[in-house]
């Protein structure tokens, strides 16, 4: 009779371990698609981390720095942008709000494109190697933030 009881406890507790997982299993969502190269709503990259296209990359540098690098997969790769985060960024976060941020280990800002106010953008690599933020179906401009490097950024979202 012990037996049978510690046999219908285990089976219950394994049945109700494979409903918990089965009710949640596919309700997580990663905000990355490697087919359209693009990350959205709080993906983070960390150091090493990057997306892709075929000529172009997107990386959060290990030194803090947040590049993009055209023609990544030649001998003489193009820089045409770098967030200036060097020893500040420890990650960058394609935000939920639409801004792509490079905040510091201790949750600091240390740089933001400013793109704020567009809920769900997603940042793109294309394979023309454009790096972008997409809302709805078109690019948003720029915000106009002072930042130095806002010619290459919005020559490029348009």
């Amino acid at each position: 009779m012990k037996a049978i009881r510690h046999m219908a406890l285990a089976a219950a507790t394994g049945a109700l371990a494979l409903a918990g997982t089965m009710a949640t299993a596919g309700t997580a969502q990663a905000a990355y698609d490697p087919t359209s190269h693009s990350i959205w709503d709080d993906e983070p990259l960390y150091a090493g981390w990057h997306v892709d296209s075929y000529t172009t990359r997107l990386i959060m540098q290990a030194d803090g720095d947040l590049v993009i690098y055209q023609d990544f997969n030649t001998a003489s790769p193009k820089v045409p942008f770098r967030s200036g985060t060097t020893n500040c960024g420890y990650k960058t976060v394609m935000q939920s709000d639409g801004n792509l941020v490079v905040y510091s280990a201790s949750g600091g800002v240390c740089w933001a494109l400013g793109t704020d106010g567009h809920p769900h953008a997603k940042l793109v690599v294309n394979d023309s190697g454009a790096v972008g933020v997409t809302w709805g179906s078109g690019r948003l401009p720029r915000a106009n933030t002072g930042d130095p490097y806002s010619r290459f950024l919005s020559s490029d979202l348009y």
